[in-house]
Parts: C-alpha cells; structure tokens; sequence
C-alpha cells in the first residue's frame, strides 16, 4: 500500500520528523502546529493527486520491511559487549 503524509507539528521532535518526511520525498511538512483547514485540505489533495508521494511511500515501505532490525540490534549490542583486547605501547616511558 502507498500511504503518503500530512505532517505538522511544533512540540516535541515533531518538526524534525515532519522535516524528514518532506525530504524524503513521502508527504507534505505543513511546517506549523497550527495548520488551517485550508492549508491541511490542500496537502491532502497534493499527496493524493501527485503520484510521486504515493510512490515515495511505496519504496520507503520496501526498504523498512528489508530491514532485519532484531537482528541488527542483538548483533551491535554482542559487537559492544565483546571483550577488547588491551592497548599495547601506547605510552611507552
């Protein structure tokens, strides 16, 4: 499913994330948290009649079900805990 975004928001990370999904090329940053009816109307129907936001959407979509983030996280979290060979001649005297 292609599911592109409205986004607005001013508390919070709110902003950066709205940022982000403007840049990702995925939804509308209405960049307020306030936005008026008007404004909020007229970014519903960009991302739906502008066929580039849905398709955005879709390949995000892709790329987040790809990812095997469990697996990643229990292997950087081995990859921390392993023991670290000591430091040899660093400061030698």
């Amino acid at each position: 499913k292609r599911i592109p975004l409205v986004v607005a928001g001013d508390g919070e990370d709110k902003p950066e994330v709205a940022a982000r999904v403007a840049w990702s090329g995925a939804g509308v940053d209405l960049r307020t948290g306030d936005p008026s009816p008007d404004r909020i109307c007229a970014a519903v129907r960009a991302v739906l009649e502008t066929p580039r936001y849905g398709e955005r959407a879709q390949e995000l979509a892709r790329a987040i079900a790809r990812l095997d983030s469990l697996n990643t996280i229990v292997a950087e979290i081995e990859n921390q805990a392993a023991p670290r060979p000591a430091a040899v001649g660093l400061m030698a005297a």
